[in-house]
């Protein structure tokens, strides 16, 4: 392979939190308010009971609500302003945590779109598109909750926690130690919820990327699927990865039925019936008493803290989803970028020369074998042969997608990697088999944001590659709409509009691979033409099938198994008699014998 990849560790607990952290630190200006006001409205929760236990305890028990009428109501107006404040902090709370957890995702997604342009183009390869969109959509939704709403929880939960064991302490020793109970048991259920919740919810990640990737490639490739009739085949296969994932869900909900409400309600109702056993005791027989404010106040606060416990479970779960998201996120931004020096490029040249170029996309499957040739600047240069012979090879490795595995590629005399190439690719520009154009107008496919293309600029380009009858039956002209893929286009005008994209951009070095070949022969004309005007001080390198659009080429290159086997004008290889007089005639006759 051109690089090996090397086998990274997985993402440990402390990388994962130190980027967690930084995120949550670039939005600390709403989300420590939120902690602030969520804090606030817990502790005023907590006081609320309280107050209750006092009125029946010091009011009602002790004075019969008789003699100190004026304290009782006092208390009871504390009681509802405590209660009011309470749930205006929890509206704060939520106002400025989902704003935080907002933010957060739109950075995370955000640095994930800039990290995925830096890639080399080998990284994906190996991964599919679906996958690529889950990490940057789903992963970062569920790193959102993570903030929003699964540290809220445990947070809370943690105060609720500590503020009732706290109060009980003070209140009653014996009703502490009958709450402290349950305590162990918990423990141990909820750590084993986490363990069993962390690996299905890695799996489920896995899993529901696996779908969303087969999905994202059933649906770009359906006209294949439903021309050669393979639905059901497909079907089959997608249904595999969906019973996959159906299973782990189903091990996930067996896990929450078991470990969630169910273990939690019975040490609840558990923890209750002891209480009233102690209280109902201590009463029959005299030897003790309970206050009935204490008692209100222990089955308030223990029925608030088994809440707690629920959804702190709950979000346990969630926390796992988070951490396996962020995993993923973070895996794909310690992907190394592609190589890039700083700084900006005066015009090339153009001038090229590939020097004993050799590489391989797979271990052991050699694509260039001992390349070499050279381009003068501003000359023409095309390459043919047959499939799989390395034409595109030569093209990515110039564009500098791929670096060779070894040899040396010059531009004007001097070292590819030596270039900055976010500069030199602004110099070169290249049209595709399979022109892809995004969804907007004409215009911004034509300019692609550069600010320098005007929108006469973009329709001067566009007619001079043969776009002007395009351009006459659009009401819109270039401010026409351009659906995804460029629905609604013919083959032959997408391919008109991806000609103007690269010529607009006034390149140096202007390379056109398979650019004729989903063309009819008119558009082909008319794209001659406008090839051959703007060819005029540029190198440009041409790769086609169709022989009859490289003829006019200063030189032409053929190859074969990764090698160049012949090299001349076109003159010279039809007078050398050899492959590239044998395709050229083959050729020819092919098209003689189709049907009119």
């Amino acid at each position: 392979m051109s690089e090996n990849k090397k086998k990274r560790p997985p993402i440990d607990a402390a990388f994962r939190r130190k980027k967690l952290m930084g995120y949550c630190w670039k939005a600390r200006g709403s989300f420590l308010p939120g902690l602030f006001f969520e804090g606030a409205s817990v502790a005023l929760d907590l006081f609320a009971p309280f107050l209750v236990a006092e009125i029946l305890n010091k009011q009602i028990q002790e004075l019969h609500a008789l003699s100190e009428t004026g304290r009782l109501f006092r208390l009871l107006a504390i009681y509802l302003l405590a209660m009011l404040f309470s749930s205006i902090f929890r509206y704060a709370s939520g106002i400025f945590l989902q704003r935080s957890a907002n933010g957060i995702a739109r950075m995370i997604q955000l640095d994930v779109f800039s990290h995925l342009q830096k890639l080399p183009i080998a990284y994906f390869d190996s991964l599919p598109a679906g996958k690529v969109v889950s990490r940057v959509t789903n992963d970062s939704n569920a790193v959102k909750l993570l903030f929003s709403a699964v540290l809220v929880r445990l947070i809370s939960a943690a105060i609720y926690g500590i503020g009732i064991y706290l109060t009980l302490s003070q209140l009653d020793l014996r009703l502490f130690l009958l709450a402290l109970l349950p305590l162990p048991l918990l423990w141990l259920i909820f750590r084993d919820f986490q363990k069993k919740s962390a690996k299905w919810n890695y799996a489920a990640r896995r899993s529901l990327s696996e779908l969303n990737g087969q999905l994202n490639e059933n649906i770009q490739g359906m006209e294949v699927i439903q021309s050669l009739g393979r639905e059901e085949r497909i079907a089959s296969d997608f249904e595999k990865i969906n019973q996959e994932n159906y299973k782990i869900n189903l091990k996930l909900t067996k896990l929450w039925a078991y470990s969630a409400f169910n273990m939690t309600s019975a040490f609840e109702y558990l923890t209750m019936a002891a209480i009233l056993a102690y209280f109902g005791y201590g009463s029959i027989s005299g030897a003790y008493i309970v206050p009935i404010g204490s008692l209100y106040l222990f089955v308030n606060y223990m029925s608030r803290f088994f809440n707690q416990v629920n959804q702190a479970m709950q979000r346990v779960g969630d926390l796992e989803r988070a951490r396996g998201a962020a995993d993923h996120i973070f895996e794909l931004l310690r992907e190394t970028p592609g190589e890039e020096t700083s700084g900006e490029l005066e015009p090339v040249q153009g001038e090229i020369d590939f020097e004993n170029i050799h590489f391989a996309y797979i271990e052991d499957e050699t694509v260039l074998n001992g390349v070499s040739f050279h381009i003068p600047a501003g000359d023409s240069a095309a390459f043919v042969g047959h499939t799989g012979s390395g034409k595109s090879t030569i093209m990515n490795l110039l564009m500098g997608f791929y670096r060779p595995e070894s040899g040396q590629i010059r531009l004007d005399g001097k070292a590819l990697e030596d270039y900055p190439l976010l500069s030199l690719r602004r110099q070169m520009a290249i049209v595709l088999q399979d022109p892809y154009l995004f969804s907007g107008t004409l215009y911004s496919n034509i300019a692609l944001g550069r600010e320098d293309i005007s929108l006469e600029d973009a329709e001067e380009a566009l007619r001079e590659v043969g776009g002007a009858p395009l351009i006459a039956r659009l009401k819109d002209g270039l401010l026409s709409e351009v659906r995804e893929h460029g629905n609604g286009y013919s083959t032959g005008e997408r391919q008109l509009i991806s000609f103007a994209r690269a010529l607009a951009q006034n390149p140096r070095i202007l390379v056109l691979d398979e650019a004729t070949a989903n063309i009819d022969s008119e558009t082909e004309a008319l794209i001659q033409k406008g090839i051959t005007r703007l060819g005029q001080d540029r190198t440009m390198l041409l790769i086609a099938h169709r022989l009859s659009t490289i003829q006019h080429a200063s030189r032409i290159y053929v190859l074969d198994h990764g090698q160049i086997v012949e090299a001349g004008s076109h003159d010279e290889l039809m007078a050398l008699d050899r492959i590239y007089a044998q395709m050229v005639r083959e050729q020819s006759r092919s098209l003689k014998e189709q049907p009119a």
